[in-house]
């Protein structure tokens, strides 16, 4: 009797192990699968955190460059504007302090707002000093002279162009159409936008078709590109890069190549700018085969 009590004892024993190690077990599992759902959880939260950082960045690179835009075309009227402007830049230093360094994206949204509201009381100051401005114009009848003095020269240079396309017989020569020129500038992340500023030119993108011709000369092709500005000055790259148009030797911007198979084709290439370029009117000449192909006007501010 007594062995049958001591083998029951035993028995109880062992079960009050094996339970309390299952149970052990699977609180284990329960705190495993707590902590990757804490971990998840921070993970889309680290991920939200780094998508708004972004987007507040995005805003405030627009928010400066609608601002460097007005700078870049009414900054030098009035002591008040500049006065205004200092407000506008150190709210940009505060903005940039907080997304960056102290992470503290619920006050640069504050900010941001807030730089929204003082940059509409600065272009409501610009339209108001428009409005009184005699200076503007002054510089406004300046303008219309110097226009006919660039529309004089553009004139003679047209005129010049076509001779020269006169004097080159069409054969075999390459029909360049759908010319289309883009002024690019580099955003701070890399990216690129379109841009009207003369200063703010970093890359003018030039795509154009070439039609089919079954005379021309299947082979690699070369396009020179000539940049004019509105003083009949041609702006120059860093290659030494001519050409020969109607027997004479032109001096040009740059060049591409191009691979030619007798078919309609369309090409593209950039030129990245070696010198500030000024505001004015440009003159885009493409040269290919001795022949000026195509011509397109461009102005920048």
């Amino acid at each position: 009797m007594i062995n049958k009590l001591k083998a029951l004892w035993v028995d109880t024993g062992n079960r009050k192990v094996i339970i309390l190690f299952i149970g052990v077990v699977v609180l284990l599992i329960a705190s495993l699968f707590f902590q990757q759902n804490k971990m998840e959880e921070q993970m889309q939260l680290k991920v939200q955190f780094i998508e708004q950082k972004n987007m507040l960045r995005d805003e405030l690179d627009d928010l400066i460059d609608e601002h460097d835009d007005l700078l870049d075309e009414y900054g030098e009227l009035n002591e008040q504007l500049h006065e205004k402007d200092s407000v506008i830049q150190h709210q940009i230093a505060e903005i940039r302090n907080l997304i960056r360094t102290k992470n503290d994206l619920s006050e640069a949204r504050k900010k941001i707002a807030t730089l929204k509201d003082i940059s509409k009381r600065y272009l409501a100051n610009i339209d108001s000093l428009l409005v009184v401005n005699e200076v503007l114009v002054l510089e406004k009848d300046s303008v219309v002279k110097a226009n006919k003095n660039i529309n004089w020269k553009n004139y003679k240079l047209n005129k010049q162009n076509k001779k020269l396309a006169e004097k080159v017989s069409r054969g075999s020569v390459l029909e360049v159409f759908d010319l289309e020129i883009e002024t690019i500038r580099y955003r701070s992340t890399g990216r690129e936008l379109a841009t009207k500023y003369a200063k703010k030119v970093q890359k003018i993108r030039t795509c154009f078709s070439v039609a089919a011709n079954s005379i021309s000369d299947a082979e690699l092709k070369t396009i020179y590109f000539q940049v004019i500005d509105e003083n009949g000055i041609l702006v120059l790259g860093n290659d030494d890069c001519t050409t020969t148009v109607a027997d004479s030797l032109i001096n040009c911007t740059s060049l591409a190549k191009f691979e030619y198979d007798n078919i309609e084709m369309s090409h593209c290439f950039e030129w990245e700018r070696v010198q500030v370029l000024l505001p004015g009117k440009y003159q885009i000449n493409l040269i290919i085969e001795g022949s000026i192909a195509a011509q397109k006007n461009l102005k920048l501010r």
